[in-house]
């Protein structure tokens, strides 16, 4: 019953720390957009990494892995 238990926690583990990709900021936009983009962006609730520093440096969106939950 252990080895039951263990399994179903290890695996909602696995599955809530699944890196999940999403847009963390929008790179170069209006004004409006960005509002609108602030307003509706998805939150990482967990770690958030960011996987294009340098492009974001550019004015590129920011793509991010969120290691737990991603919520709108």
């Amino acid at each position: 019953m252990k080895t039951i238990i263990a399994i179903i926690i290890v695996v909602l583990l696995v599955i809530y720390f699944y890196p999940k990709q999403y847009i963390s900021s929008p790179g170069f936009v209006t004004q409006e957009m960005h509002a609108e983009f602030e307003r509706t962006k998805p939150k990482c609730l967990g770690f958030s990494y960011l996987t294009n520093a340098e492009q974001m440096a550019a004015d590129a969106p920011g793509e991010s892995l969120c290691f737990g939950w991603l919520a709108k």
